[in-house]
């Protein structure tokens, strides 16, 4: 048996921290979206509150306001997709890169299987390849 931790090959390796920083740059640029669509949502809100405003005002108003929750919601569901998307293309960027060094692993150690480490609740020392798997990764252009 031989064991690899998918999860720190994600953060040690190059490739794992390319993938983790597209991502979190795509999360922080949706998150600013998001936060200004919020902040006008509010700034609507807010202006329906006024008890001074004219019916013809508050009437625009607050069809401004499903308008924009309505904009809001749609936004928040495409960023998400967006996100997914995303994370599943860089996912399989790392795979592809990853795929080929754990066949060789496994082919030299003469074992049919490589398991997650971070799944198992334990193994004989000596059965984790997760040093090797990040060197070569990293050696990878």
């Amino acid at each position: 048996m031989i064991i690899v931790s998918l999860q720190r090959i994600a953060t040690q390796s190059n490739a794992g921290k390319r993938a983790n920083q597209q991502l979190e740059t795509l999360r922080q640029e949706r998150a600013r979206e998001l936060q200004a669509k919020q902040k006008e949502l509010e700034d609507v809100v807010r202006q329906l509150a006024k008890d001074s405003l004219p019916q013809a005002d508050r009437e625009r108003l607050s069809q401004d306001e499903s308008r924009r929750r309505a904009e809001f919601q749609q936004l928040t569901t495409q960023a998400q997709t967006e996100f997914q998307t995303v994370q599943a293309r860089v996912n399989g960027e790392v795979r592809s890169q990853l795929t080929p060094i754990l066949a060789d692993i496994a082919k030299r150690a003469g074992v049919d299987a490589i398991f997650n480490s971070d799944t198992i609740a334990w193994a004989a020392a000596g059965t984790d390849v997760t040093n090797e798997v990040v060197q070569r990764l990293n050696a990878t252009p």
